[in-house]
């Protein structure tokens, strides 16, 4: 089918999602990353950052499949195109740059309207390489959640045989087994392809 033929058979209103959660994703990313520095590079924020880096890219994929502008074509972190956006991103940063209580609030904050936009976009697509991707996203969106929610609460996240992360910062033992960390890619032929993203994640990671 050609790529032309697909856009129009997506709809105006998935078209906007796709271009939405590409920004979306990117928010979550540079709040993580902007948070992490503010509150010594706890680890759910550092761990997040990196897999939301990954879920930035797979949308980037799906934006370049069907010839859809890339709404974060030449923005800086922090800067975004849409009003709602640039104000959500700019009280959560001003709020969880307070105290990291309130930091893993604003992720709890942006994690909760991520999964609720990605069910909205799944439910607005019937291409099923859009709708792939978007489900993996969601996945990882709900463990982000568990994650900064665990972090909140002071409960160990990510533990194995007794061992992990305590209020987001690592513990004398060390950590858990870690995991090789891997990003969706969009294949050719529309399929999700599993790469490697670069380095396997930190034993102290809280995302499994």
């Amino acid at each position: 089918m050609a790529v032309s033929r697909a856009i129009v058979e997506m709809g105006w209103r998935s078209q906007y999602l796709m271009t939405h959660m590409r920004e979306e994703e990117r928010l979550a990313r540079d709040l993580y990353t902007a948070l992490g520095d503010k509150h010594g590079q706890v680890a759910p924020f550092v761990n997040v950052a990196r897999s939301e880096q990954a879920h930035f890219d797979a949308m980037g994929a799906l934006l370049t499949r069907y010839a859809l502008t890339d709404p974060a074509a030449g923005k800086e972190a922090g800067s975004y195109t849409e009003p709602a956006l640039q104000a959500l991103y700019d009280r959560l940063l001003a709020s969880g740059s307070e105290s990291l209580a309130k930091a893993y609030e604003a992720g709890i904050t942006v994690e909760k309207q991520d999964i609720a936009d990605l069910k909205a976009a799944i439910s607005q697509t019937t291409r099923t390489d859009v709708q792939a991707v978007l489900t993996n996203l969601l996945r990882g969106s709900e463990n982000h959640l568990a994650a900064f929610a665990a972090a909140r609460d002071g409960k160990v996240v990510g533990a194995r045989n007794g061992q992990g992360l305590q209020n987001g910062r690592s513990g004398a033992s060390g950590g858990s087994q870690g995991r090789n960390w891997r990003g969706q890619g969009v294949g050719p032929a529309g399929g999700v392809g599993r790469g490697a993203q670069g380095a396997d994640r930190p034993a102290t990671c809280p995302l499994r």
